[in-house]
């Protein structure tokens, strides 16, 4: 089953949850629009030459927008609710009666805001008028602002569900990946455990020693590739891993086999995929088998931004996919596989063949010191 990378905490609809930050975006929004209109009717009324306090003006205006904004929060919350109700009609009578009960409840709290601010800051009483031609006047402006809040909650909305959809289909992709990677794996860990137990069965009659190293040596890879979580570790623990194999091998074959490694120390923080060598270097000593020494050098360098890894054998003319034993080409697969699900383009391998110097298989992947995702 495939489980998706937990997602930090949302407000509904997959946008990362920060009430502070919207908190403080709507408060100097409506303050903003408050001071804005208070300065437009105050320069109106000095360019039309009429006595007028700014003071005044600021407290009509701030509280028209203060009591509108107060309003919002649950004027968004009912838009987000209509839009679910089942249909059209509906809807358009929901909107109707929330547009209404808005304008009467946003003229109110203007009416009773302004009667105690003008009170408490010595502008006397507050006179609005007859109130139900006040309620009448104040609906056209409400019908415009509800129209842009329920536009502009509607856009917002909808560019918040196709990043959610973008950011699921991003998980899901990356989650399949992983699922296809630990597939390879899966198939990788029985191909090596049947290859070397082949090897073991080989000898257990005629050498019981070396088959019994041979099998403490298998028990020790596998409950280190056992242990493993990650699809990548450092390049230090898969030369110790490749060691654990390499003397598997030297049990089997004795003097027969001789491996050098030739590797900086600088190198060992490197990231590279969960035992990307083994099945390399076991093709490497199977094709070697034509020579009476099974030779195999392996060496690791560094080249700019890419770690480059190189393994050659000794075999004289034989084409590497002339294995000795049957499912020998499924190890070059799966780390052909694993290298492009893990790095795309930026990673592969090749093959050359000599006459004189025996195969060697390239491999190059990005050079990355840091934990693997």
């Amino acid at each position: 089953m495939l489980k998706l990378p937990e997602s930090v905490e949302t407000d509904g609809v997959g946008t990362p949850y920060r009430p502070r930050l919207w908190v403080a975006i709507w408060l100097g929004i409506v303050v903003l629009i408050g001071i804005l209109d208070a300065l437009h009717r105050y320069l109106n009324d000095v360019a039309d030459r009429v006595p007028v306090r700014f003071g005044a003006k600021l407290i009509e205006e701030m509280t028209g927008s203060l009591s509108f904004g107060v309003l919002l929060p649950l004027l968004i919350a009912a838009l987000r609710r209509i839009r679910r109700l089942p249909g059209r009609w509906r809807r358009c009578a929901c909107h109707v009666l929330l547009l209404v009960v808005l304008s009467v409840l946003h003229t109110s709290l203007m009416w009773g805001s302004r009667l105690a601010l003008f009170q408490l800051f010595g502008f006397g009483h507050y006179d609005y008028g007859v109130m139900s031609w006040r309620y009448l006047m104040e609906f056209p402006s409400d019908v415009f602002y509800y129209l842009l809040v329920a536009g502009v909650l509607w856009l917002i909305d909808r560019y918040r569900e196709a990043q959610r959809r973008e950011l699921r289909a991003v998980q899901l992709e990356s989650a399949l990946s992983e699922a296809r990677l630990d597939a390879l794996r899966l198939q990788l860990n029985p191909h090596f455990l049947f290859n070397t137990l082949n090897a073991v069965s080989a000898i257990m009659y005629e050498q019981p020693r070396v088959a019994d190293e041979m099998l403490s040596r298998i028990g020790d890879l596998l409950r280190a590739t056992l242990r493993a979580t990650e699809q990548e570790h450092s390049l230090a623990e898969e030369w110790r891993l490749l060691g654990l194999y390499l003397d598997i091998q030297r049990a089997r074959f004795g003097d027969e086999l001789a491996v050098s490694i030739e590797s900086a120390p600088m190198l060992d923080a490197a990231r590279v995929p969960f035992l990307l060598l083994q099945p390399i270097v076991e093709n490497a000593i199977e094709h070697a088998g034509g020579t009476a020494l099974r030779r195999v050098d392996i060496k690791a360098v560094r080249n700019g931004e890419r770690l480059e890894l190189y393994v050659r054998d000794s075999a004289r003319g034989q084409m590497l996919q002339e294995a000795t034993h049957r499912g020998h080409g499924i190890g070059l697969s799966n780390s052909g596989a694993r290298l492009e699900h893990l790095y795309g383009d930026a990673a592969g391998f090749h093959l050359e063949r000599s006459e004189k110097e025996g195969a060697c298989v390239f491999v190059w992947l990005p050079y990355n010191e840091g934990q693997s995702a």
